[in-house]
């Protein structure tokens, strides 16, 4: 079974097994989002994607689903996962544009 593994791994390219990680890394991700004294909404992630640009973009989405009305955990877990595909989406685009 190993062998196998080894085998699929290096018959994969190494960019869709890199994109692949990150799917997984993202799909594991939950935001949290509170708002300041200011009245900023300010966003804070599980953790790291490894990537700043798709951590960022993780956050405005969470701080847009709020804005649009997500006001419990859920509601704004919910919005966020079902934005996560069009992220990783976007992501694997810049990846393969060398961005």
């Amino acid at each position: 079974m190993i062998l196998s593994l080894l085998l699929m791994l290096q018959e994969a390219p190494q960019d869709e097994i890199n994109i692949e990680v990150v799917g997984r890394k993202l799909a594991a991700i939950s935001a949290t989002v509170s708002k300041g004294a200011d009245g900023k909404l300010g966003c804070a992630l599980s953790e790291s994607s490894g990537y700043a640009k798709l951590d960022g973009q993780l956050c405005r989405t969470a701080t847009a689903c709020v804005r649009q009305g997500a006001r419990d955990s859920a509601a704004v877990k919910a919005c966020i996962d079902k934005r996560k595909p069009a992220l990783l989406a976007d992501f694997k685009r810049n990846w393969r544009a060398g961005q």
